[in-house]
């Protein structure tokens, strides 16, 4: 990810992975807000999720812990 104040833009292979994992192409991404938006939404957990979706969310929050986006790179 390359991050610039707070405009980012999302590799290749991170898109790759993103839309692997929750089936939305994150080419819309442009910001940190923006990327903490997409992130919120698709690790939102509930009682009826699949076990395959739970599965999902782990990944995603694995790949892009909650916090991590605020917090940028470390120097």
């Amino acid at each position: 990810m390359l991050i610039h104040g707070e405009q980012i833009r999302l590799t290749p292979r991170e898109r790759k992975v993103l839309f692997r994992l929750t089936g939305i192409d994150p080419r819309f991404i442009k910001t940190r807000a923006g990327l903490q938006r997409f992130v919120d939404q698709h690790l939102s957990t509930h009682k009826t999720d699949s076990p395959e979706i739970q599965l999902i969310k782990l990944l995603l929050q694995k790949y892009l812990p909650p916090g991590a986006i605020e917090r940028g790179p470390k120097v």
